[in-house]
């Protein structure tokens, strides 16, 4: 009995301690403003266009500064809820809608993680930029550059046409690499990690020599998805990439 007794006293005297705990609790007071005005919106109580209390009027309601208040409103516009117009106020802001995002999956990725990945080098040899190329890669003209040709495969399947632009100052021992079962991709990140990447993704037509080498016999089968990837570090250049896959090897996901 002694220990039921004891048992019930500590739970108890445990709620009783939670529970000063949370009326100890408190929140900012530009937060509570930003639960009081965000409750009104979401609600419906405040539809889209609706003038939102002043700056002076949130900070006369809620016993606080007027630069409280106005931390509060300029939250609330950052987070799209509000606009804020100089002079005339805040008000309501039109809820923006979601912006469905694709997702693109590495088809040479997953054929490395099932065993069953190879590449065959196609060209990998030393060239001077011409006037086309210096430019899209911002080098000068006959500047030198590495260049690979490369096929990826899924076991007997081909999945991906690759031609990609080294800067040899960045990787010199590229032209060295037998890239059997390492992707240079791989091989670039490892040698010279990127700091920025721009991608860009197109629907093209394979070009003979791509159809060929992706196994494409028929032009009706050409439809390809085609990729561009620019990879920077510090700055600099370290390759630019040009990936092509058949389009029925590469089914898009789009989430909203």
């Amino acid at each position: 009995m002694f220990f039921i007794c004891a048992k019930v006293i500590n739970v108890y005297t445990l709620y009783l301690v939670l529970l000063l705990m949370i009326n100890t609790i408190k929140l900012p007071q530009f937060e509570v403003i930003k639960q009081y005005v965000r409750g009104h919106i979401k609600s419906g109580h405040w539809p889209v266009g609706t003038r939102t209390p002043s700056e002076n009027e949130l900070s006369a309601s809620f016993s606080v500064s007027r630069m409280t208040a106005r931390r509060a409103l300029q939250e609330l516009a950052q987070e799209g809820l509000l606009t804020r117009a100089p002079g005339l106020g805040s008000f309501v802001a039109q809820p923006v809608a979601a912006q469905p995002t694709i997702e693109l999956y590495n088809i040479v990725a997953r054929a490395q993680l099932e065993g069953a990945y190879s590449c065959q080098v196609l060209d990998l040899e030393k060239i001077s930029a011409d006037a086309k190329l210096a430019n899209l890669l911002s080098f000068e003209v006959d500047q030198p550059v590495y260049r690979g040709i490369f096929v990826h495969f899924d076991r007997d399947k081909a999945i991906q046409w690759q031609q990609v632009f080294v800067n040899p100052e960045v990787a010199p021992a590229f032209l060295k690499q037998k890239f059997v079962k390492v992707v240079p991709d791989e091989y670039l990140e490892w040698i010279a990690p990127s700091d920025q990447v721009d991608s860009q993704v197109s629907a093209v037509l394979a070009k003979p020599s791509q159809r060929t080498a992706l196994g494409l016999t028929e032009i009706s089968h050409s439809a390809c998805l085609q990729m561009t990837r620019r990879c920077k570090r510090h700055s600099r250049l370290v390759s630019f990439s040009t990936l092509v896959h058949p389009a029925n090897l590469y089914p898009l996901e789009t989430k909203s």
